[in-house]
């Protein structure tokens, strides 16, 4: 291509941007792309293509979105060698929005990279000042949030989400409902037999002959690929018909994959077989006898290598009674099942581990050759119970230097695309017969039981008389579904051009993705480095070695220094190395790091003269400080090795995180608009088939009128003799009774002293709130047990019971707000004991479940529901005393700071709260971390996380603080909420009620309080399976499980029964009520 066609694409790519026609612009790239590959794009649409992707940035308002539109413009201007601002705006944005130390990072470097060129410069123009006083203002604002630190909590706007409007013509339904009660079966299937010929002239007929050639390309793909549904690449246009083909299209020809020049030093995460033995129910973590298991490894060696495995373990081996020991080896699994579970497990992690083994077992006279080949410990995870204490807090010291999250904002992107994706998925299948004459459409429409969605798209060629053989139709929903259609389709055309689809966001994820393999190739590059720096070390330790063989052959004052020796091979190596290539940087390095006596490995290139100075400047250190300093060097390059093989597949898990979003933005189905043409078509077959019926019966309508007019006469009779019979005895009643009574009789029925007639009526109600009678939803029975749960929880509260009871007589006499009428009520029977009444329980729960439903305040979540109860909870008859929830629920909490920095201490308002939030996740992952931690220090621990700045507008320093929770006063009634994922697993259900207790010492969650300030779990709620809701109560020393009615209870027993029970049943405590214990301190 010449440069006059690179002008002339580059010409109209900047008219489209100019226009604000982003989706041309980018097709005109991508074709370019298609055409040379994204290596040889000009740099000029590189520019332009970020410059499309920032705009689209800057207007979408879903954050997720306009993290893949800005993390995709940093992609393209990263690739335009210019001196621009530009990616380090973008990344400044995206830090902003995601409060992200990660991309402030990245935003700090691209500006100083930018400066560092400028400053470079002789003399500057004035757009370079324009973009020097740009990259000046991003680097202040990064480098001070990166001082201060993040919160990590994202500027996510309340965004609506498009409604996907429906309109359904309730007229024209239930005529056609009448007609198709009246077919037959058979009738009624031929009528979803589509003619692909009658079909064909339709679409003809509605987008002339244009359309009809789309439709006809979308029949020969039907007929060719057998699906409806494909992958399109949106750069080169190809269409893929199976996932794994498409993915590797993506890895190998666009990019989507970093390729390392060789693989061999690659991150890899270790085999399942290895890691299945890490979290196998049956896998032991036992402590081995290391002295008695050396002694039968040395002596016994065959009956050692007959040894049998199961789970990754022989029972076989001597085991030592060390609980430290045994503490260490469980945090240790817990740490490497979290490292699986979140995909950075890596086998760098695992042969540093073995090492660790082999060099230990090497104390007892155990060879490597022994380990690894004839007994094969290492293959095994729970080999690592040979070490002692030292070695394993090693182990764990290691691991949690681990970083398992990411904050770049992946799953913001995954939530967008799956929003996209959901849209385009479609539950009718539709079959061709096996002649291609016919559209078979769903069968399921006949029976009405079309419910979960294809996400296939595979068409099966069959008969069309086989098809819908077994198929007995029932009800009459295919009539909605026929009248129902999205405003969305409401401009219905097939698709000219299936690439424009979502090409922005396409664009964006694979720009993403790009970005991403830049980082991962950036990890790879320091691992490399930290290699090359530890064979730098080797060398120097083999120059040593040789140094001390040659001195056995010497006299000693022709010795060589281990210092000044390294120092003459720094020198020879910088004078033969012209190019001064990477190792010999990387020597020099290592070599001026041992000699100073520096931690850690610096990887600083700087001038490599000053560097050689340095280490002159040694040279009369002695050998057995140089040798010392080499072994420490290399023991802490070792421990980076496997750190950074977890950095690479933490960035890996990004990188294939966005690819699976971008597999599924490529998913094309034809399907949405071939079942809107279908219902057309259908529906205006059917109407056809009305009007010919009406058609008909209008022939006969005289006859029809007759016998019409014979039946009203017949009927006109006989009601008027029913009515004669009907209304003498009303009369007499009527005549009998006085006003008075029927006042009274009205008002007796709406007493909470009921009669039991009532009561029965009531609780028939309550049958069908709670869910017992089938014909009612599912919302409405969830909603009623979560309130019935938490009253329930509520009621068994002695401090409550006893407050209400001994202040009754301040219940007001009329409540006009609804919800607090029907929850006086409720309280009102509660105190009065009536509540055990089932038929009056399942009443007054009825009424305020009809209340909260009234005021809008449904709800299935049990929390939801009692911060509803506690703002409806009705008022004395006069305001004197203190209301009830002040009185028994309200915190009131004070959070205090000292600066540690500038020593101002600012006063913070008194906060008010019906109790703490806690995560479920957070309180189970303390426990695994601190084993016998108690609940009370959980909780302080947690909300010690909490930090505070010292803010600047009130003269302070900004700098982060501790804050120190604080109360005065000890409410009665102390609340818990627990918040949950939803997804948690039977042993982690059950590790997270261990981790609860039945009694916490206030004192040490706030500050301000007499020791052994003590509390006593006396109730809660909890949410199992498909949200039914329990509640569990302290009562007569045993803990008991309410479940539906008035009554309903079982005995559980112990608090340990509750975790068991709990785990068993899957029950996630969500609510718990702590009462103050009144036994002295």
């Amino acid at each position: 291509m010449d440069l006059s066609e690179d002008a002339k694409r580059q010409k109209l790519v900047e008219d489209y941007f100019t226009q604000g026609d982003y989706i041309n612009a980018l097709g005109v790239i991508e074709d370019s792309i298609s055409e040379r590959g994204i290596q040889k794009l000009p740099r000029a649409l590189n520019f332009i293509e970020g410059s499309v992707l920032f705009e689209q940035g800057k207007k979408t308002e879903h954050i997720g979105l306009k993290l893949a539109f800005l993390l995709s413009s940093v992609e393209c201007y990263t690739v335009d060698p210019g001196v621009h601002a530009y990616a380090a705006m973008a990344l400044l944005e995206l830090a902003k929005h995601l409060d992200s130390a990660l991309y402030y990072r990245k935003a700090k470097k691209a500006a100083e990279s930018n400066l560092s060129f400028l400053a470079s410069f002789d003399r500057l123009s004035l757009d370079e000042e324009d973009t020097k006083r740009t990259l000046e203002s991003v680097l202040q604002v990064a480098e001070s949030k990166i001082l201060l630190g993040v919160t990590g909590k994202i500027s996510e706007p309340n965004v609506r989400e498009a409604e996907n409007v429906r309109v359904v013509d309730a007229v024209a339904g239930k005529r056609l409902k009448s007609y198709w009660a009246g077919m037959g079966a058979e009738s009624k299937k031929k009528f979803l037999r589509v003619s692909i010929a009658e079909l064909t002239s339709y679409v003809e007929g509605l987008f002339g002959r244009e359309g009809e050639e789309e439709w006809e390309q979308v029949l020969d793909s039907a007929r060719r690929n057998k699906k409806w549904r494909f992958w399109m690449c949106r750069t080169c246009s190809l269409k893929f018909f199976h996932h794994k083909k498409f993915k590797n299209h993506l890895e190998q020809a666009h990019a989507a994959k970093f390729k390392p020049s060789t693989t061999k030093h690659m991150a890899q995460r270790v085999d399942e077989v290895w890691a299945g033995m890490l979290s196998s129910a049956a896998a032991e973590w036992e402590p081995v006898d290391t002295v008695a298991a050396g002694e039968m490894i040395k002596t016994r060696l065959e009956l050692v290598k007959a040894f049998v495995y199961e789970n990754g373990w022989s029972r076989d081996w001597p085991l030592a009674a060390d609980g430290e020991r045994r503490k260490l080896l469980k945090q240790i699994q817990l740490l490497l099942v979290l490292l699986r579970e979140r995909k950075i497990l890596s086998c760098g992690v695992r042969d540093w581990m073995m090492q660790l083994l082999i060099k230990h077992l090497a104390e007892f006279e155990v060879s490597e050759h022994t380990v690894t080949t004839e007994c094969r410990i290492v293959e095994r995870p729970q080999s690592i119970c040979f070490l002692e204490c030292r070695e394993l807090n090693q182990i764990i010291d290691l691991l949690k230097l681990i970083k398992c999250k990411r904050d770049d904002g992946g799953y913001l992107v995954s939530r967008e695309v799956e929003s996209l994706w959901r849209r385009a998925r479609v539950k009718e299948k539709i079959e061709i017969d096996d002649q291609f004459s016919y559209m078979l459409v769903d069968k399921r429409l006949l029976r009405d039981e079309i419910a979960s969605f294809d996400d296939e798209g595979a068409i099966d060629f069959c008969g069309q008389d086989v098809y819908y053989a077994k198929t007995h139709p029932q009800g009459d929903d295919i009539i909605t579904w026929l009248l129902d259609f999205s405003l969305e389709y409401e401009s219905f055309e097939f698709p000219k051009s299936i690439r424009a689809y979502n090409l922005d966001v396409w664009v964006a994820v694979l720009r993403a993705i790009h970005f991403t393999c830049r980082d991962v190739g950036a990890k790879y590059a320091k691992k490399l480095s930290i290699l090359g720096y530890d064979a730098g070390l080797i060398d120097a330790i083999n120059l040593c070695v040789c140094e001390n063989k040659r001195r056995s052959d010497i006299p000693e004052h022709q010795w060589n220094s281990y210092a000044s020796l390294l120092g003459d091979e720094c020198e020879e190596r910088l004078t033969n190395d012209s190019e001064c290539s990477l190792n010999t940087r990387l020597f020099l390095c290592a070599v001026r790091d041992v000699l100073e006596g520096a931690a850690h490995p610096a990887f600083d290139f700087a001038d490599l003269e000053d560097c050689l100075k340095l280490i002159h400047g040694h040279k009369n250190l002695s050998d057995d400080i140089v040798l010392e300093r080499i072994h420490l060097m290399r023991s802490v390059v070792a421990d980076k090795v496997p750190l950074a093989d977890s950095k690479i597949l933490l960035v890996e898990n990004s990188r294939i995180g966005l690819l699976n979003d971008l597999i599924r933005l490529s998913v094309f189905d034809h399907r949405p608009y071939i079942v809107h043409l279908l219902k057309s078509f259908l529906r205006d077959k059917l109407d056809e088939m009305v009007a010919a019926a009406e058609a008909a019966d209008l022939i006969s309508q005289e006859q029809q009128e007759k016998e019409k007019n014979l039946r009203s006469k017949k009927n006109k009779h006989r009601k008027k003799k029913v009515v004669e019979d009907a209304v003498e005895p009303e009369s007499a009643e009527e005549d009998a009774v006085e006003p008075e009574s029927t006042i009274s009789s009205e008002t007796a029925r709406v007493e909470i002293s009921s009669t039991t007639d009532n009561q029965e009526e009531s609780a028939k109600d309550m049958r069908i709130l709670t869910g017992e009678d089938s014909t009612l939803e599912e919302g409405p029975a969830i909603c009623n047990l979560a309130l019935g749960m938490t009253l329930k929880a509520l009621c068994n509260i002695k401090v409550l019971k006893e407050y209400l009871v001994q202040n009754r007589h301040w219940f007001p006499e009329n409540v006009e707000e609804q919800v607090s009428f029907a929850l006086q009520n409720f309280l009102t029977a509660f105190v009065s004991n009536q509540i055990k009444e089932e038929g009056l329980y399942s009443y007054l729960l009825g009424n305020l479940l009809a209340s909260l439903e009234d005021a809008h305040f449904m709800s299935s979540n049990a929390v939801e529901l009692l911060v509803s109860i506690l703002e409806f909870w009705p008022c004395w008859k006069t305001p004197e005393p203190e209301s009830v929830v002040t009185h028994l629920f309200k915190l009131e909490e004070y959070e205090r700071m000292s600066c540690s920095k500038c020593r101002k201490k600012p006063n913070y308002p008194e906060q008010s709260s019906y109790g703490v939030v806690m995560a479920a996740d957070s309180i189970r992952e303390l426990k695994y971390a601190f084993g016998d931690i108690k609940f009370e220090d959980i909780l302080k621990v947690i909300r010690m996380e909490e930090k505070m700045l010292c803010d600047i507008k009130t003269g302070g320093c900004g700098k982060e603080n501790l804050v120190h929770h604080m109360i005065s006063t000890c409410p009665p009634i102390f609340t818990i909420v627990l918040e949950w994922e939803k997804d948690e697993i039977e042993n982690e259900i059950s590790e997270t009620t261990k981790a609860l207790e039945w009694e916490i010492d206030m004192s040490r969650v706030y500050e301000g309080l007499q020791p052994n300030t003590k509390y006593r779990l006396v109730s809660m709620v909890g949410c199992g399976e498909d949200e039914e809701h329990i509640c569990m109560a302290f009562k007569k020393n045993r803990w008991v499980s309410f479940r539906h009615g008035a009554l309903a209870k079982m005995a559980v027993g112990s608090w340990k029964s509750v975790v068991r029970f709990c785990g068993e049943k899957k029950i996630r405590p969500q609510i718990l009520f702590y009462e103050a214990n009144k036994l002295p301190n």
